[in-house]
């Protein structure tokens, strides 16, 4: 039996699903895992300024993601825009930024800005 290049790309697309959904299982973010979303997570934004506390208004303008919220997915997802942020468009801010979170009934844990 001879292959043709249809059937060869068509292995190779399903080759690389497959690997992609082994890889997404393995890493914090998950987004890509096509698989239920498997924790809860309920957490707050706070951001410190040099000269002020950021309002919970200014925090979602900041961010453009609700600064108090139930996360369905890896709280992950949530710290990854943060650091984007203050990666790029924050960097010179000076900001300071906690992320206090509870994932499925677990004991609150604290995600900090500049990383200690």
């Amino acid at each position: 039996m001879r292959l043709n290049a249809l059937h060869i790309a068509g292995i190779l697309l399903l080759g690389a699903q497959i690997g992609s959904i082994v890889y997404a299982r393995f890493i914090p973010e998950r987004f890509f895992t096509w698989a239920p979303y498997d924790q809860q997570t309920y957490y707050t934004i706070s951001v410190e300024l040099p000269d002020r506390t950021l309002s919970p208004s200014a925090i979602q303008n900041r961010y453009r993601y609700r600064p108090q919220a139930w996360e369905p997915r890896n709280i992950n997802n949530v710290i990854s825009i943060v650091r984007q942020y203050e990666t790029t468009y924050g960097r010179n801010d000076s900001a300071h930024v906690l992320i206090v979170y509870e994932t499925n009934g677990r004991p609150a844990e604290v995600w900090e800005w500049p990383v200690q």
